[in-house]
């Protein structure tokens, strides 16, 4: 009865202990996890960062981030940005969201069907936009969906790391749960969004807004890009939809007025070629480091609206329906 009674006992401490075991390991997970989020959150919101950077930003220890993102670039998620190569040691080397890590695809959903849009992860098209024969209904979207991935390249199924729905008009509103099950289709994450909750579109559609039909849009983070719209029409440049100006503004150990100075004198060359009537800004922060070089988005705007040779230059919220002048 003794020996029942202690090897119940001792079943018991074995059972805590591995209870205990399993909960720690969970909250060991969970921190991995969150701590793994936060290294690409930081990279995703500003751009090329060194790991001291990524501390500074994301509030994590030094060490935290070197293992993080040692484990990310051991995944292939994150490789160093060689063209920003400084020789303070690793610490200080740029690290970037590596563009050959895997691909994304994009579903425009309106009342004039579905398109579909491919991209590598720096986000420049790996395939014409597909329209796809479908009826309206989740299940032949579905359906639709997983055989123009499929078509004619494998490797891109293979490599999809994520999705996007954007719904256009109100033609799809009557069918929900778009994300959730194209995500348990293809296994990745999917993401859907409004097109009225986007800049551009927010911009072309204002009848009360004079430069809908021409004009610029900037998006500054760790790169300025620029869209142009003539007639109401988005011009299409070499690379896409949007112009790169990056490489026209710093190189290393530049300050924040050098910075502002080129990109106003880039945006001045494109308003001589094209004919716009104002320049909207949006980034998703007001700090910016762009190139490298931290600057403040008022900064840019005020530069950009004592310019002589620019239209109005005015801040539009990524979040808010309405643009307003700084």
């Amino acid at each position: 009865m003794r020996a029942e009674k202690a090897s119940g006992q001792s079943d018991g401490v074995r059972w805590a202990r591995s209870k205990t075991e399993r909960q720690m390991e969970n909250r060991t997970g969970n921190a991995a996890r969150e701590n793994r989020e936060r290294v690409m959150r930081a990279i995703l919101e500003h751009g090329s960062l060194s790991r001291t950077e990524i501390a500074q930003v994301s509030g994590l220890s030094p060490s935290t981030v070197t293992r993080m993102v040692a484990c990310l670039m051991t995944e292939g998620v994150l490789a160093e940005d060689t063209t920003r190569v400084r020789t303070e040691g690793r610490s200080r080397i740029p690290v970037v969201v590596n563009e050959s890590y895997g691909q994304m695809a994009i579903a425009c959903l309106s009342s004039q069907g579905v398109t579909l849009y491919r991209y590598d992860m720096a986000l420049e098209p790996c395939a014409e936009p597909a329209t796809l024969d479908c009826d309206g209904t989740a299940t032949d979207l579905l359906r639709a969906v997983s055989q123009q991935l499929m078509r004619g390249s494998t490797e891109f199924a293979r490599t999809l790391r994520a999705m996007g729905v954007l719904r256009c008009d109100d033609a799809w509103d009557a069918v929900g749960g778009l994300s959730d099950l194209l995500s348990r289709r293809l296994g990745v994450p999917v993401f859907e969004r409004r097109a009225e909750d986007c800049a551009e579109y927010r911009i072309t559609h204002d009848e009360g807004e004079s430069a809908n039909k021409n004009h610029a849009l900037v998006s500054l983070g760790t790169e300025a890009l620029v869209a142009i719209a003539q007639g109401g029409r988005q011009v299409a440049f070499r690379r896409g939809a949007y112009a790169n100006l990056s490489q026209r503004l710093a190189g290393m150990g530049e300050c924040e007025a050098s910075i502002v100075d080129r990109l106003v004198d880039a945006l001045s060359l494109m308003a001589d070629l094209f004919t716009i009537d104002a320049i909207f800004m949006m980034s998703a922060r007001d700090d910016l480091l762009l190139c490298g070089v931290p600057v403040r988005l008022d900064d840019v705007v005020r530069a950009g609206n004592r310019a002589p040779d620019l239209p109005r230059v005015v801040v539009v919220s990524q979040t808010s329906k309405r643009c307003h002048e700084s």
